[in-house]
């Protein structure tokens, strides 16, 4: 079994530290998000990119299997008084969302922990527009001290070639960072 973020771990995804390597703005900026969009950000957590990207975008579905991730995201909601996030428990292999009502749909650091991930991008599919895009970011297969332990990560051709066979188009790669890749696929 996949090993999957605890949510008790929580305060790691809002550490000052890990926007330096994981630059929320920086990987927004290349979403090419615009006013107009709808955004799924799926596996959400605390909502590290959720917030940034709710500035630049009509509509935020920020989804987790976790309630407690929710909760601490909804806190922030209130405080910062965003009102274009709508925070959503989700399943795995399910996205409670209508068909063809999401832009652009993000994971960041989660493909990797996904048990099913043919059923998910299956789903994905289902909630993408037509010019949709799917924007993957995971950690780069590599030996580091943080981070999901080395076999249970994806190289980017991995996850590539998974992409490819459930019938997504690779569009571009880039670095989100030091220890992170970013794939977009229509």
């Amino acid at each position: 079994m996949v090993h999957k973020f605890d949510a008790k771990k929580a305060g790691i995804l809002d550490n000052p530290d890990r926007a330096r390597f994981l630059n929320p703005d920086n990987i927004i900026e290349k979403l090419k998000l615009t006013g107009e969009m709808v955004l799924a950000d799926l596996g959400c957590g605390t909502g590290f990119f959720s917030i940034p990207a709710s500035k630049r975008v009509k509509k935020v579905f920020a989804l987790d299997i976790q309630q407690e991730m929710l909760e601490i995201l909804g806190d922030k909601i209130k405080k910062e008084k965003i009102t274009n996030i709508e925070a959503i428990l989700s399943e795995e292999s399910s996205i409670p969302l209508s068909d063809m009502s999401v832009d652009i749909l993000l994971m960041a650091n989660v493909f990797h922990e996904l048990e099913d991930k043919f059923s998910l991008l299956k789903e994905v599919k289902r909630v993408l527009t037509t010019n949709g895009r799917l924007a993957i970011i995971d950690w780069k297969k590599m030996e580091m001290d943080f981070g999901p332990p080395f076999e249970e990560r994806l190289s980017e051709k991995d996850v590539i070639d998974i992409g490819h066979g459930n019938g997504f188009t690779f569009l571009e790669i880039s670095n989100a960072g030091p220890y992170n890749y970013l794939l977009i696929f229509s």
